[in-house]
């Protein structure tokens, strides 16, 4: 049974792969039609219309998933992510939503501080949407590093200290030695007074996690989405920015939920390769390949923020079209 989910798994991934050139094509032509929509309800409730506000929050979150099925450098990043670090289902989640909730924050703020407190011009606003596109390429270039660092720490780390005898182990094993005896190896977890005085290896897995977490969420976000920017000018200009403000947030959760179902994709997939690997037997090597897979990962950020990086210093609108958002 699970030979068979696997196998149909792949092939639903195939089709999805051949699919894609159409469905990039398709989805910018969906997002022009939900901008023109949101444009005609803004007007709308400009006029006073009842209903327009509904249908206004309606096209920004469809806008917003629509955006998350498009070409992005969040799906890019989150997908790096979720390969290279064991995470539960909650976890994949949280890190979509929030990454989303991130870029409409930031497209709430840039725009407010820019154009409605210090009411600059366009050009300024361009300028600080420049800056910030280059912020998130610094982030994902030492987001890239720090997986590196993680994974030539990982290959360098030695073996667990093993038992070869019984008689090595202290005589009394019990609550007074700092000692615990688990599938041949003794691990040293507390002292005779019972307090932990050093982070165990989950302990320290976990620390490292959220700071990669920490920096997804903030590479993702710093960049924020060109359709909550123009959601934002559009209500501004018509005396409406309370309104662009829900809209942006509708359009952030609604690329939030479909990077969510994305995560959840890239880590089922995960779990499948994991799966394969096993029945191979290549389950021995299981943590110097995840080690590798890390630092290939971090380089090809690495990569893409310095390519990314380099194109933004020709344009004042900047270079990170190859993402789109």
């Amino acid at each position: 049974m699970k030979l068979k989910l696997t196998a149909l798994f792949i092939g639903l991934l195939a089709i999805i792969f051949a699919l894609l050139p159409w469905l990039f094509v398709q989805v910018a032509d969906w997002q022009k039609a939900f901008n023109q929509l949101i444009s005609e309800n803004l007007h709308q409730i400009q006029a006073h219309s009842s209903t327009a506000g509904l249908w206004l929050i309606f096209a920004a979150f469809s806008y917003g998933v629509l955006h998350a099925l498009g070409p992005g450098h969040g799906k890019f990043i989150i997908a790096g992510y979720l390969s290279t670090h064991e995470s539960q289902l909650k976890t994949s989640v949280r890190l979509s939503l929030l990454s989303s909730l991130m870029q409409g924050l930031v497209a709430v703020a840039a725009t407010s501080i820019v154009v409605v407190i210090l009411n600059l011009s366009s050009k300024y606003f361009k300028l600080s949407q420049l800056w910030l596109e280059r912020s998130a390429l610094i982030l994902l270039l030492l987001l890239g590093l720090y997986w590196i660092a993680q994974g030539l720490k990982s290959l360098k780390k030695k073996q667990s200290f093993r038992i070869t005898s019984i008689q090595s182990l202290p005589k009394q094993i019990g609550a007074a030695s700092p000692f615990r005896y688990e599938q041949g190896k003794a691990s040293q977890v507390q002292c005779s007074c019972g307090h932990q005085h050093l982070p165990n290896d989950q302990q320290l897995k976990q620390s490292g996690d959220l700071k990669s977490q920490l920096l997804v969420i903030l590479t993702i976000g710093m960049r924020p989405c060109s359709g909550a920017i123009f959601v934002l000018f559009l209500a501004y200009m018509l005396d409406l920015y309370w309104w662009g403000i829900l809209a942006t947030f509708a359009m952030s959760l609604g690329t939030g939920l479909m990077l969510s179902f994305f995560a959840a994709l890239v880590r089922y997939a995960r779990n499948v390769a994991t799966r394969l690997g096993h029945w191979y037997g290549l389950a021995g090597s299981n943590q110097k390949g995840e080690a590798m897979i890390k630092c290939i990962a971090g380089a090809i950020m690495i990569f893409f923020a310095l390519s990314l990086l380099y194109g933004t210093m020709g344009a004042v609108t900047g270079g990170a079209a190859l993402f789109g958002g």
